[in-house]
């Protein structure tokens, strides 16, 4: 576990040969000794749907009264340990992953400590507690907004949105930046048309490159092409596609290409042909 000069290590005996030990800022510490512990057992906070290898509880701070998610990583396998031996955990990464996006210009949940439970020296679990960001997942988003389209107002917003939606993933590429899983179910949205914001969360694999790989580009637009609803029709993917490219001029000449292959990873991913 590494620090800045703002951070600072706390460690809480729990029992004999068992710690918890963070990273997080100095107004956090009296909350942390508190509620650390409850929130390992669960005992704290409401359970919220996520993957199985992961624990995501939402409970409110006694302090500031703001929505908090506390989120435990649990081990995929043999690698995780390996890495967790060597005091690498994944809870680090997510947020560094954030704190990294955060000082580029971008929006996520804001990380406000990251920690581990240890037995001795070896890591038992590891933890992140983030803000509440304001929106609502993509899928509900899209449901609540472009249901039912026949307006005309409706449309205008829906073209707006998705030139904003392009660009702010033009943008984080044309920056270097590779999200790990940048399904659209990892992506919050506020507000609506131009004046959508983007959150990018679950940002343990999120990466800044000097220049960003083509290949991790290609990865990246098949992960969100791979929506399927009724609100998204070719001609919205096109439109999406187009404010993408207009932050990624170089790639113009290989435009019609380019959108080839991102059909044909989405078919192979999907296991389908597009009629």
């Amino acid at each position: 576990m590494k620090k800045t000069e703002s951070d600072k290590i706390v460690t809480i005996p729990i029992g004999f040969g068992k710690s918890i030990q963070l990273i997080a800022s100095e107004q956090m510490f009296p909350w942390c000794r508190e509620k650390i512990v409850q929130l390992l057992s669960g005992t704290e906070g409401k359970s919220v749907k996520s993957s199985r290898f992961s624990t995501v509880l939402r409970f409110t701070s006694p302090e500031t009264k703001e929505v908090l998610y506390f989120k435990e990583f649990h081990r995929r396998g043999f690698k995780d340990a390996l890495k967790n031996l060597f005091g690498y955990t994944r809870a680090e990464q997510d947020f560094k992953g954030s704190m990294m996006l955060m000082r580029l210009g971008f929006d996520t949940s804001v990380p406000l400590f990251h920690g581990v439970m240890k037995r001795f020296w070896i890591i038992q679990k590891n933890f992140l507690l983030t803000k509440e960001v304001p929106g609502k997942q993509t899928y509900q988003y899209l449901s609540e907004h472009f249901g039912n389209p026949q307006k005309d107002s409706i449309i205008s917003e829906k073209r707006a949105f998705l030139h904003a939606a392009g660009q702010e993933i033009g943008r984080l590429h044309s920056s270097g930046i590779f999200h790990g899983d940048l399904r659209v179910g990892n992506i919050i949205i506020d507000d609506s048309g131009s004046s959508s914001r983007f959150y990018f969360i679950d940002n343990e694999r999120t990466v800044h490159y000097p220049r960003l790989p083509y290949s991790k580009r290609l990865k990246n637009l098949v992960q969100l092409n791979m929506i399927r609803r009724r609100e998204v029709t070719r001609t919205d993917r096109l439109r999406f596609f187009n404010a993408y490219i207009s932050c990624n001029k170089a790639l113009l000449p290989r435009r019609k290409e380019i959108l080839s292959e991102i059909q044909e990873l989405t078919e192979k991913r999907r296991g389908t042909k597009s009629p």
